[in-house]
């Protein structure tokens, strides 16, 4: 699935949720959100959830995004790892990208 049909899922769902919750409170507190003295207060309340909807799946497939990118970066070593042995396989694979920069700039 795509980055873009997932986060759509996601405020789908959020926004029919939050249908579900406006819905209720409106029969819990006895109001017809059709009636014309409160039609605007929740049509305001439907762009709400939907705004609130969208920016909620953009924030949640983003950090979904990020782990999955994390994930597959595990295997390459950092400098910045805890790890000695990461830090210093991060410098072998540094000094020999060094290196072979400065052998192909002399080549050239």
């Amino acid at each position: 699935m795509s980055r873009k049909t997932r986060t759509f899922v996601y405020a789908a769902g959020a926004f029919a949720i939050m249908l579900l919750m406006i819905v209720l409170m409106a029969w819990q507190q006895g109001v017809d959100p059709f009636h014309p003295r409160t039609r605007m207060y929740w049509l305001a309340a439907v762009v709400t959830a939907l705004y609130l909807s969208l920016r909620g799946a953009v924030f949640v497939e983003r950090l979904q995004f990020r782990r999955s990118k994390r994930q597959e970066r595990v295997d390459t070593p950092s400098r910045l790892s805890k790890n000695i042995d990461d830090r210093m396989a991060a410098r072998k694979a540094r000094v020999e990208a060094a290196r072979a920069r400065q052998n192909s700039d002399e080549q050239a």
